[in-house]
């Protein structure tokens, strides 16, 4: 009877038996996983950096409040204050800066150039209306009346400069001797037109905004009524007709006293390759809470929106646009929505793809098990055919062959599963060998 110490000793060896057998699998595992491991996005960042604008605008305003909502979530959101569009297009294609996102009027792709930096939209938020205010003793009916006179188109990587350059061009004014071009904008340009240093000045604000209560608020200043705006509009895809409505900026003293129709970019947030795509929903989602019951110029749930983009969305601003948030950011805090994404994206293909493999181990090691028998069959099969036909020819040296088997039999090891197997095999090696004794 086998002592238990033995039966353990037996059971470690075909453990260990097993193991060598299936070397190869933990091997192709980690190989598996190295590869897959390659299409997992790398955990996001704790900080972002975004360009807004000056402080007095609206992109800070947006800016300002998604760096509230983003810190619930443990990410610090970076503000920089820029000039506008122009410079925060400028830092998200510059491979020195580290700006990943950056609020941008529509319509700037065509006045900077971008190079081979890869750009792409998230989403529109809102109307930007181009204002035209100007000295009411001009009598400016169209921007052509602008001729001669001194106008403020903006700073310099403002959208204001670039839109203002648009139209002033459709109507051939761009040229110095055809108007006095002054980089102005702001509060500074709402100063020079109260103080009548310049003639007309160029806004891109919204209408609630400070400065067109200081610009109402002025004397003898009126806004344009561009009634050629679906016009303009036609000629330029990225502006958009709309009307400011009479009473809509003071409905105490109805201004305007009638409808003006004017021209409106779109606000809209662009991204770099050095922005995490997880953070595209989060951000969306809080800008959605903070849009959602519209504005002046928005109807309710209007925006954010996927039109008046001059990019392609991401995937993720397309996931969002088409379904919503995604499933786990819905029940989870971020980082553990975004953990477990990532897991789900490495492990569901590993699982998928090792449970075959697993499956293998046992038939590769019966396999290999067997194969340290058949081997030995082999000889036995020439042997007795050589019996049979009489092909014998060192009748000794055959004898020594199987006894040599025999002694070499003696000393094998297999598991306990495949004894049955080595013993059918000694029996036929005695079987050849009486064969042989007999045809002696």
């Amino acid at each position: 009877m086998l002592c238990p110490q033995s039966i353990n000793l037996v059971g470690v060896k075909s453990l260990v038996s097993f193991i060598r057998s299936n070397v190869w699998l933990p091997l192709v595992i980690i190989a598996v996983a190295v590869v897959l491991y390659q299409f997992v996005d790398p955990a996001p960042p704790r900080t972002i950096v975004m360009a807004t604008g000056s402080a007095e605008g609206r992109y800070f305003e947006v800016g300002h409040y998604l760096k509230t909502e983003l810190a619930r979530q443990g990410i610090e959101l970076q503000i920089l204050e820029t000039a506008g569009s122009g410079e925060n297009l400028t830092r998200l294609t510059d491979p020195g800066s580290d700006v990943s996102i950056a609020l941008v009027q529509s319509g700037m792709d065509r006045a900077v150039d971008t190079g081979a930096a890869e750009l792409h939209s998230l989403g529109s938020l809102y109307y930007e209306p181009l204002w035209l205010f100007y000295r009411s003793d001009l009598a400016i009916g169209r921007i052509n009346g602008l001729k001669g006179k001194r106008v403020a188109i903006g700073e310099p990587g403002s959208g204001t400069r670039a839109v203002a350059l648009y139209l002033m061009g459709e109507n051939g004014l761009n040229a110095s001797e055809q108007a006095t071009l002054l980089n102005l904008g702001g509060e500074e340009a709402v100063a020079a037109l109260g103080s009548g240093a310049v003639d007309a000045a160029f806004f891109t604000v919204s209408p609630s905004s400070e400065t067109i209560r200081s610009l109402i608020a002025l004397d003898d200043v009126g806004f344009l009524d561009i009634r050629r705006s679906p016009a303009y509009a036609a000629h330029h895809p990225f502006l958009s007709p709309v009307t400011i409505s009479e009473g809509l900026l003071d409905l105490e003293r109805n201004l305007p006293p009638e409808d003006h129709r004017t021209l409106a970019s779109a606000a809209t947030l662009v991204v770099n390759d050095g922005f995490h795509p997880a953070f595209t929903p989060l951000v969306l989602e809080a800008l959605t809470r903070s849009l959602r019951r519209g504005g002046m110029l928005e109807k309710p749930g209007e925006f954010p929106s996927r039109l008046h983009t001059d990019f392609d969305l991401t995937p993720e601003a397309r996931h969002f646009f088409e379904s919503g948030p995604p499933f786990l950011l819905r029940y989870l805090p971020f980082w553990a929505a975004s953990l477990v994404d990532r897991l789900v994206i490495f492990i569901v293909p590993l699982v998928v793809i090792i449970l075959p493999l697993v499956k293998l181990a046992g038939p590769v090691y019966r396999w290999r098990m067997r194969a340290r028998i058949y081997r030995w069959y082999r000889f036995l099969l020439e042997t007795d055919r050589k019996i049979v036909e009489g092909g014998v020819s060192d009748l000794k040296e055959e004898r020594r062959k199987l006894r040599a088997l025999s002694d070499e039999l003696s000393t094998v090891e297999v598991p306990l599963s495949f004894s049955d197997e080595l013993y059918q095999l000694k029996q036929h090696a005695e079987y050849v060998m009486r064969r042989l004794e007999s045809n002696r």
